[in-house]
C-alpha cells in the first residue's frame, strides 16, 4: 500500500548511485554488503516526531517515577528519531526524579541520519512551540547570531542518553541488561500485527 512512497524515496537512490531500474539497483544491493545498505534504509524510514509528542505517556511516565524518586532508572526509547522523544523522556525525568537520582536512557533509531541529528540536540525554535516558557528556558539554549531562530538541548540533557543504531526486526539488540521502562508505541504502530 505504500508503492508511491517507495518509488519516489528510491528514485533518489537510483539517481545518486547510477542505477537505471529498481531491478538493477535491488540486484546490486543485494551483492554488497556495503554503506548503501544504510542509505537504503534511511531512505525508506519515517520519522514523525515532536517534542512530547502524546502528552498522556510522559505523565504516567512520570507517576511511575515518582515511585522510586531516587533510582536508578534504565529506560529504552525504541525510535528515538530526531531527538524530539528522547529529549522529552529526560525532561521528565529531571522534573520527577530527586536531583541526583541515576537515569539513564538509551535511544535507537534504525535511521544514522535522524540519529546524528538526535545527537546534535539542535532545533529550529518553532519546534519547540509546544513547550512552556519554564522549561525553554531550564532546558535550552537559544542561538544567538547566525544561530538565530535555533536552539540546542543543555548538556545535561545529552549526557543521560546513549544513541545508538539497532534494528528492532534483528534478533541483535545490543541490551543484556533489564530496562523499567520502554518507549515503543511510536515504532510499532509502522509494524504488521504478527511482528508488533
Amino acid at each position: 500500500g505504500k508503492h508511491a512512497m517507495v518509488y519516489s524515496r528510491l528514485s533518489r537512490r537510483l539517481r545518486e548511485t547510477g542505477h537505471g531500474s529498481f531491478h538493477s539497483y535491488l540486484g546490486w544491493l543485494e551483492g554488497h554488503d556495503g554503506p548503501e545498505w544504510q542509505e537504503f534504509i534511511n531512505a525508506l524510514t519515517t520519522n514523525l516526531t515532536s517534542f512530547f509528542r502524546e502528552q498522556h505517556h510522559f505523565e504516567i511516565f512520570s507517576s511511575l517515577l515518582r515511585k522510586r524518586p531516587a533510582g536508578p532508572w534504565s529506560v529504552w526509547c525504541s525510535a528515538a528519531s530526531t531527538g524530539e522523544e528522547p529529549y522529552s523522556i529526560v525532561i521528565t525525568a529531571l522534573e520527577s526524579l530527586s536531583p541526583n537520582a541515576q537515569f539513564k536512557l538509551a535511544a535507537s533509531d534504525i535511521d544514522s541520519r535522524v540519529l546524528a541529528t538526535a545527537a546534535r540536540g539542535v532545533y529550529r525554535a518553532d519546534a519547540l512551540k509546544g513547550l512552556s516558557q519554564e522549561r525553554l528556558q531550564r532546558f535550552f539554549q537559544r542561538g544567538k547570531g547566525a544561530n538565530a531562530g535555533m536552539a540546542r538541548v543543555k548538556p545535561e540533557l545529552g549526557r543521560a542518553i546513549d544513541f545508538l543504531s539497532v534494528n528492532l526486526i534483528r534478533d541483535d539488540w545490543p541490551f543484556r541488561e533489564p530496562f523499567d521502562a520502554v518507549f515503543c508505541r511510536n515504532v510499532m504502530i509502522y509494524f504488521d500485527g504478527p511482528t508488533q
